[in-house]
């Protein structure tokens, strides 16, 4: 399918499959809420039905009523901590709720605390707030109570079972609510469930357990209070305070989720400014590719075409995002060095003679020196160095051989040969697709990477004719699809950027030596003809 044509069925596909994921989540909430419905009305149900899922005696309405506040509190101080989820103390509060008043009363609980901020949200984010806490709620109060229930009630029970059973539930009440809560993230914005389950639930997931079991505790002393004082009214005062002290691992969560919650956008601040130091960076090195184009116009557009071709080697060969990125950026910045050498060279309708070439080939150390300077380019500025070594160790400047070459700079090599000879150059037509194909496979081993150079083979083969020539690329869209490169981890040797290794591959040897190595091996090299073309 030519490219054009695919990109327009991508763009009239994107707005269907939003409108297919929005009414997908419409659906969802809507079968979220008709089951916390359906949940309401059995639990009102059974406790009319079985004692033995509520507490005996006179309903506490001191503690209710406390336990309430402090679910409306919580959920007032509720905390964002990844895209499209947010993170409550209010389960807490919930949990004492379905412990001390019963199952009923904790959904109810549950339901009214999402009432928080409910004047600012749309009527269907207010009915999945209180439908989703009110199932979760609900399911769990009555899986908590049932077991309480099998052992003689809440009177029987040990302050061991009592503790178990609630630690138990405290569990399955998280479980429940991360599978009730991750489906509707992907239908709405299609962030998938270990994305949100990484950055979501388990940041906060150790003091979330710790502040749970703090509450279970507590839950176990209330009862073991009343299983001690038989006579006492579980809405007398005593007990309302022992309920009170609740008010401990809710604050204390509250400050957990609200401490995470700062980091997490310091965190975030710092990455963006970050990346905005970056982009001023990139920026400042492409406007001297930029400026490079006005003097030898075959440049910038050259740099487009091996910035595109190494991406999808990249790709294709299976390499991660991070490398894919790097190989997309130094195809557009791997000729940077070239600003150095003079316009009679870069404009000269002649080939080269040896001086010329000695002065072309510091283009590599030259790119090096430049993005050496920013910190975050240092892996970049290896791969700009190393993308001339040849695979049989006769490249320059460093004489590298085989697997000693960066894998970037191996593909770099590639796509840079391959653009150079199917384009218009001064002193010589450019060769057919099918010419340089032929030269590509005819140098592996020597001149390149084989592994690359059947992958670039491969990628040719399914595209078209333009992609091929690479005429349709254009240096200003594709760093606009440049990707960051803050991801890329530090290579072994690589310290802060400005260590004694960091300076091993330009200062062992000075310039002038490293260009008269690379002049003479291509003196010596019959087979340098191919690597002619690729220059200037």
């Amino acid at each position: 399918m030519p490219q054009a044509e695919s990109k327009e069925i991508q763009g009239v596909a994107s707005p269907m499959l939003a409108r297919s994921r929005a009414g997908l989540a419409t659906l969802y909430i809507w079968v979220v809420v008709g089951a916390a419905a359906l949940t309401l009305g059995l639990l009102v149900y059974l406790q009319s039905v079985y004692s033995s899922l509520s507490p005996r005696g006179v309903f506490p309405w001191g503690s209710f009523i406390l336990l309430l506040s402090l679910a409306l509190f919580a959920e007032f101080r509720a905390v964002r901590v990844a895209r499209g989820l947010e993170a409550s103390a209010g389960l807490l509060a919930v949990l004492a709720t379905v412990a001390v008043a019963g199952p009923l009363a904790g959904s109810i609980v549950g339901m009214v605390s999402q009432l928080v901020g409910a004047r600012k949200r749309p009527l269907l984010q207010n009915l999945w707030y209180c439908g989703s806490i009110g199932f979760v709620s609900g399911m769990a109060g009555l899986l908590y109570w049932a077991i309480v229930g099998s052992v003689g009630g809440f009177e029987a029970a040990s302050t061991t079972e009592v503790a178990l059973f609630g630690l138990g539930v405290g569990v399955v009440f998280q479980l429940l609510n991360v599978l009730v809560v991750l489906p509707l993230p992907y239908l709405r914005r299609g962030i998938s469930a270990l994305d949100a389950l990484r950055e979501g639930v388990r940041p906060v997931l150790p003091f979330t357990m710790f502040f749970l079991i703090v509450t279970v505790a507590l839950i176990a002393i209330y009862h073991l209070y009343l299983s001690q004082n038989p006579g006492v009214n579980p809405a007398g005062l005593y007990p309302t305070l022992l309920v009170l002290l609740c008010l401990l691992p809710v604050v204390g969560l509250i400050y957990a989720f609200r401490a995470y919650g700062y980091q997490r956008g310091l965190a975030q601040t710092n990455e963006q400014l970050a990346r905005r130091n970056e982009r001023l960076a990139l920026q400042a090195i492409a406007s001297q590719v930029t400026a490079l184009d006005l003097k030898d116009n075959y440049t910038a557009r050259h740099s487009a075409s091996v910035a595109r071709w190494a991406t999808d080697i990249a790709e294709h060969m299976g390499l991660s995002r991070s490398e894919c990125n790097l190989a997309h950026l130094a195809g557009l910045l791997h000729d940077v060095g070239k600003i150095g050498v003079p316009d009679e060279i870069l404009k000269s309708s002649r080939r080269l003679d040896a001086a010329s070439w000695s002065c072309v080939d510091g283009h590599c150390e030259n790119g090096y020196r430049i993005l050496r300077n920013v910190e975050v380019f240092g892996t970049l500025a290896k791969v700009v160095l190393c993308h001339h070594e040849r695979y049989d160790g006769s490249g320059y400047p460093l004489r590298l051989r085989g697997e000693e070459i960066p894998l970037v700079s191996r593909i770099i090599c590639v796509a840079d040969s391959y653009s150079a000879m199917v384009s218009h150059r001064p002193y010589g037509p450019p060769l057919s697709v099918e010419e340089a194909m032929m030269e590509l496979e005819s140098n592996k081993g020597r001149q390149f990477d084989p592994q690359v150079v059947d992958a670039f083979l491969a990628v040719l083969s399914e595209h078209d004719e333009r992609y091929r020539q690479g005429s349709d690329l254009d240096f200003e869209l594709e760093m606009k699809r440049t990707r960051f490169l803050r991801e890329l981890p530090l290579e072994p040797e690589e310290g802060a950027g400005d260590g004694p290794e960091e300076d091993l591959l330009l200062d062992i040897l000075p310039s002038s030596e490293l260009r008269s190595h690379a002049a003479a091996d291509r003196r010596a090299a019959a087979a340098r003809q191919t690597e002619r073309r690729s220059s200037p």
